[in-house]
């Protein structure tokens, strides 16, 4: 019940952009210990079980692991310090397949007027290097700069 949409995600998301390059698209459901909302793969997505809400609620995580088929699997950063270009353009096909599968041209509006108050919130707990759109990483671990910022900037 909970990802009944999956099947709508990915034709919105073919009819957006061009056909599903990779055949099939499963979901796994990890242990409670899996640290992220989703994870894309080719084929496959892994999802942890607190998206369950029961009510549909969070299902656009899977479309914006879907949307990863498109960009991120397809074509991809070189360097942590675009991964930008990967989530941005992921967040931009994710709210256009959101809008689409719920038919209503607003949702794409309210959704990104959404990301820019978690942006501004997310970008005022960050040190300043962090928030910028292309870090400098340098010898930094990458997950030390994760945040809302490659998403939402890049979007």
């Amino acid at each position: 019940y909970e990802f009944s949409q999956v099947e709508d995600f990915l034709k919105a998301a073919e009819e957006l952009t061009m056909p599903y390059a990779w055949t099939r698209y499963d979901l796994l459901c990890l242990p409670p210990s899996f640290p992220y909302g989703g994870m894309e793969n080719p084929c496959l997505t892994f999802v942890t079980p607190t998206l369950l809400a029961g009510d549909k609620s969070l299902a656009d995580v899977v479309a914006h692991e879907a949307a990863h088929s498109w960009s991120g699997n397809l074509v991809t950063n070189e360097t942590w310090e675009h991964f930008w270009l990967n989530e941005g353009w992921t967040i931009f096909l994710q709210r256009k397949i959101m809008t689409r599968v719920h038919g209503d041209d607003n949702f794409f509006d309210f959704d990104a007027i959404g990301g820019w108050e978690d942006l501004k919130e997310s970008v005022g707990l960050m040190p300043d290097k962090y928030t910028k759109l292309i870090p400098e990483l340098g010898d930094d671990d990458p997950d030390d700069a994760f945040s809302l910022v490659p998403y939402e900037k890049g979007f």
